[in-house]
């Protein structure tokens, strides 16, 4: 391998390992408001609670908001040992940190769950239908 070859080489390994290996990390609508209060210092179970109180039907869990932590960690934010605000005072912040935007996103991916749902129901009870009717009419012709 020649010096050029070489020094090709190694500046492409150095950019697959900078642009092409680097994972796109995604924001839900539920972080900004997560991480105020990981900030704080509360535990991922009392995070939840504000979360419910900020948005009823979310499906976030306790899992969910500890891997936002480490992922808050590792970028390099400060996340303290004890508990600076009370749980009442940051449920009474979180409808004000809630932004136009994130709720938009919360209330179509809600919707689309219950949207899914309905959707699933009627298949189910079509094809309950479509099977009854099927079986009356062999009933009936049975009967003449």
């Amino acid at each position: 391998m020649t010096q050029r070859e070489f020094v090709s080489f190694r500046l492409f390994n150095q950019w697959v390992n900078n642009y092409m290996s680097k994972r796109k990390l995604k924001d839900t609508y539920w972080h900004n408001v997560a991480g105020f209060c990981i900030l704080q210092g509360m535990k991922p179970a009392q995070v939840v609670k504000v979360l419910k109180e900020a948005f009823p039907l979310t499906t976030v869990t306790g899992r969910h908001v500890g891997a936002y932590k480490r992922r808050m960690i590792s970028d390099g934010n400060y996340v303290p040992d004890r508990l600076i605000m009370s749980v009442n005072d940051a449920t009474t912040m979180a409808s004000d940190l809630v932004t136009t935007e994130d709720k938009f996103v919360y209330d179509c991916t809600v919707g689309s769950q219950i949207q899914s749902l309905k959707c699933f129901e009627y298949k189910l009870t079509a094809e309950e239908t479509n099977e009854l009717e099927k079986a009356e009419a062999w009933i009936k012709s049975l009967k003449e």
